[in-house]
């Protein structure tokens, strides 16, 4: 399966223009989604809510045509392996107080994919916050997750991802959002489990000012393969965004970065940024980061920008003349940096489930 191709590819050479996935994929459809917290003004239902005509989710607009960032062979992977969709929609005008958790927890064996759809009408607001987690660090499988999130006119949702997978596992989190006129989206995604991860994310700012705001952060170690494919599209006139990634690779870790701010024509007034901040904590480690920026319009504004290094041997030095190994001050430094996004999240149990994992990897 190839996945996370860029849309515009760059030299080959580099090996960056697409991940492909050949591992064989066995769902033995364990491990389903558990939601946790249904607040006021939110429904929750799945794909036979559509026919059966008793709730309001039969009303709710099919979402299914939005462009996910992993590509069509994903789209058919996802269609194929997951028969139901579960749906979370607010009305119009109502602002949910408290976010949605959907929990799946994946054991050793499991193997799972699932299909999210978040629909926030006008005028309405939304948390989600989705975990991904095994209760063995070692644990290993498959999950993967597509999720679909439209954001209505003056709409805001909030969209929260953390992978806490066990070490052995593939992952697979595709993403696609549309926003209407003045919609905000903004989504906070961690990714420290798992083996070999895949994230793909495209993002259409089709509304006249709609925003988009994005903040990630990724630990690996060990052996772990990070894969990232955003793609910003920039449609409407005066749209905005912002994507800011930090993360650290150890050991013989490898991490593949793609983000592009595609500024179409006709998107008058479009400003958008990205930059990423990388820690580099040992030689073995390969890390690529592209950032591109295309550009159809003249009236727009497109930055981007990576940071990447190690720790400067003065840091090293001041800390361990307090004290500090050298174990302990990367530590210290990776924390700082992962805590920054982890501090968005406003749920005290992902925030020690995120503190424990951290603590637990550098053992």
């Amino acid at each position: 399966m190839r996945v996370n191709r860029l849309h515009s590819p760059t030299w080959n050479a580099l090996k960056i223009n697409e991940a492909v996935i050949e591992e064989r994929i066995v769902l033995n459809d364990s491990g389903k989604a558990t939601v946790e917290k249904i607040p006021a003004g939110v429904m929750i239902g799945n794909e036979s809510c559509r026919e059966c005509g008793g709730c309001e989710l039969k009303d709710q607009v099919d979402i299914k045509s939005i462009t996910c960032g992993m590509g069509n062979e994903a789209d058919v992977f996802f269609a194929d392996a997951s028969k139901d969709v579960l749906m979370i929609h607010t009305r119009p005008g109502r602002k949910a107080a408290e976010p949605v958790n959907v929990r799946y927890l994946m054991e050793n064996g499991d193997s799972n994919a699932d299909r999210v759809e978040i629909l926030a009408e006008e005028g309405s607001s939304l948390t989600v916050i989705m975990d991904y987690s095994s209760s063995r660090l070692d644990a290993s499988g498959f999950f993967g997750i597509q999720t679909r999130i439209r954001v209505g006119a003056g709409a805001s949702v909030h969209l929260v991802k953390v992978n806490l997978l066990g070490s052995g596992f593939l992952s697979m989190d595709d993403i696609g959002v549309t926003v209407e006129d003045n919609g905000f989206f903004d989504i906070t995604q961690m990714c420290l489990g798992g083996g070999r991860n895949l994230i793909g994310m495209a993002a259409d700012l089709k509304g006249y000012k709609a925003q988009f705001n994005g903040d990630m952060a990724y630990l690996c170690i060990g052996s772990q393969d990070l894969d990232m494919n955003y793609h910003i599209s920039h449609h409407g006139r005066k749209t905005g965004s912002e994507l800011q990634v930090k993360g650290a690779l150890r050991d013989a870790a490898k991490k593949n970065f793609r983000g592009t701010i595609d500024l179409v024509k006709g998107a008058k007034g479009a400003h958008g940024n990205e930059l990423e901040d990388v820690l580099l904590l040992s030689e073995g480690v390969v890390n690529k980061t592209l950032p591109v920026i295309l550009c159809d319009e003249d009236d727009v504004e497109g930055t981007h920008g990576a940071s990447i290094g190690r720790l400067s041997s003065d840091m090293l030095y001041y800390m361990q003349t307090r004290g500090f190994s050298k174990g302990e001050a990367e530590l210290l430094a990776t924390k700082a940096k992962l805590n920054s996004v982890r501090n968005l999240i406003k749920d005290d149990n992902t925030h020690g489930r995120i503190q424990y994992f951290i603590e637990e990897a550098f053992k």
